[in-house]
């Protein structure tokens, strides 16, 4: 009888402990769900494209939702002075805002939150401040192309094949999407400075190669909206076709004589865009290559590899992308870069023009494009 009574004590014991921990694992699966981190929106990005822009940033663990700020700069105003109000809130992680005046320069930063029980709101710290120009002519400018360009540095790895769609045919869903795929950070975050690209081929989603990143980075100053025509084709042929479409002169590999911000350089083995040319004949340019997306100077013309432009990369990269610098120091890139490539330059003058270069990117040295860029 007495053992009855005990095993009887021990069965009710233990059914209420397997409750308890059931109700209390859910409670904790549930808390770790909701954490909210507070860390600040990375992958900001804001590019004007017609009169509409496109915000967009990755998004923050816990978020219930994100409100966005802006600043419109005016006549030279002095960006210290600028007033940012909100202009946005929203559970997305990407919106649109129309009917911007042309010449006008927009300047954004993201705040996360979260409702507490209580009603009210708690914040994560402000992401980066970013803008964009509003284009008095074409569809977008070569600045915006360059600060699109830039954006993916430090956080995109190469991948053979990112960029295109399963069929390994044309764009894939990735280069034809507005802002960074938070899959690209998340991948890169888990790589060393041993990374092999050769290891990760056709992984479409988790970074870019060389044509599907000058795609996504095109397709970004020419929508607002994904999964529009997308512009990734084989890296021979890139910079041909987009001269086809109208986006500039295409000039073949014998007859190219000089560089200018946002050209496209094509060639059986690679594409770039060019971010500037130096005084001693290289070039700083930016592109997904071997490890990922970065800036890198060419050698001179005859083999100098200590040139003006691997000295602008070197400093850019380890001065605003130190981690990935410091995993991946290798910014130099030979002298071969500067020869057999076809170009595509940007028409930005006259009717019909796609990109404009209100700025004079493309009349700049790289230095002078470098700290523009930058802020400097």
């Amino acid at each position: 009888m007495l053992k009855r009574k005990q095993s009887a004590i021990r069965y009710i014991l233990l059914t209420f402990g397997i409750i308890w921990i059931m109700v209390n694992s859910n409670s904790f699966n549930c808390n770790a769900e909701n954490k909210f981190s507070k860390s600040k929106p990375l992958g900001v990005m804001s590019t004007a494209v017609g009169t509409g822009i496109a915000v967009s940033w990755e998004p923050v663990e816990g978020a219930g939702g994100y409100e966005v700020y802006e600043a419109v700069e005016q006549n030279g105003q002095n960006i210290g002075a600028l007033a940012y109000c909100k202009v946005k809130q929203t559970k997305k992680c990407k919106i649109v805002l129309s009917e911007k005046e042309p010449g006008n320069i927009c300047h954004y930063y993201i705040r996360a939150y979260k409702v507490k029980k209580n009603g009210k709101r708690e914040y994560s710290k402000k992401s980066k401040k970013v803008s964009t120009t509003v284009a008095t002519e074409g569809i977008s400018t070569i600045k915006n192309l360059l600060q699109t360009a830039i954006a993916p540095i430090g956080s995109t790895m190469y991948v053979w094949g990112g960029g295109w769609n399963k069929k390994d045919t044309a764009a894939g869903k990735e280069a034809k999407r507005i802002g960074l795929s938070p899959t690209w950070r998340n991948f890169a975050a888990t790589k060393t400075s041993l990374y092999n690209y050769r290891n990760y081929r056709y992984q479409i989603h988790n970074g870019l190669d060389c044509s599907g990143y000058v795609g996504w980075c095109v397709y970004n100053v020419l929508n607002t909206q994904n999964n529009q025509k997308g512009y990734v084709y084989l890296a021979s042929r890139q910079a041909k076709e987009f001269a086809g479409l109208g986006f500039g002169t295409y000039i073949p590999p014998e007859l190219v004589t000089d560089y200018q911000a946002g050209d496209i350089m094509s060639s059986s083995d690679h594409v770039w865009m060019v971010v500037g040319a130096c005084d001693d004949g290289s070039v700083v340019l930016i592109h997904s290559s071997q490890v990922g997306v970065q800036l890198c100077g060419t050698a001179t013309p005859v083999g100098k590899i200590e040139s003006e432009a691997y000295a602008l990369a070197k400093k850019y990269m380890k001065k605003y992308y130190k981690t990935w610098y410091e995993k991946y120091p290798n910014v130099s890139r030979g002298s071969s870069y500067l020869t057999g490539r076809g170009q595509m330059r940007w028409i930005t003058e006259g009717e019909g023009i796609v990109l404009s270069d209100p700025e004079g990117y493309q009349k700049m040295g790289a230095e002078a494009v470098l700290e523009d860029l930058f802020g400097e």
